[in-house]
């Protein structure tokens, strides 16, 4: 898992999430309250839904600033989160994620503060690191 992983507070703008996806190049936000408490997921599918960006003339894709700010991520983000502790094993991961087609699962503590977050990207890295072992 990405330990203390890069979250946002339930009352920023999509414009955030936009500047947050590029800047740091994750496909996957936790979105929390003013304590910290995870309310949610939003992956840069969900994004896409909301406004597709469009190809800007350095030939990258960018998003409409304007429209973005029309949206609050506590109209959109992913309700009702699928979560781990950090002492769920990685079959246990694996398997939500394989079975709930989840791209990410948020790492929380006992308090539903976000420790870390893993991705399928994660998984895939483990997994070719087990297989260059066993050659």
């Amino acid at each position: 898992m990405v330990k203390d992983p890069i979250t946002l507070n339930i009352d920023e703008s999509f414009c955030s999430v936009a500047e947050i996806f590029k800047e740091k190049d994750i496909r996957h936000l936790p979105i929390v309250n003013s304590s910290g408490v995870i309310l949610g997921v939003i992956s840069q599918r969900d994004l896409n839904r909301i406004a597709s960006p469009e190809k800007g003339p350095d030939g990258q894709y960018v998003y409409d600033a304007d429209k973005l700010s029309q949206f609050i991520l506590k109209q959109h983000v992913i309700q009702k989160v699928i979560t781990l502790s950090p002492e769920d094993t990685i079959e246990k991961a694996t398997e939500l994620m394989a079975m709930k087609k989840l791209g990410c699962i948020p790492v929380v503590d006992k308090e539903e503060h976000v420790v870390g977050i893993l991705t399928v990207v994660d998984l895939l890295k483990l997994l070719l690191k087990i297989l260059r072992e066993q050659n």
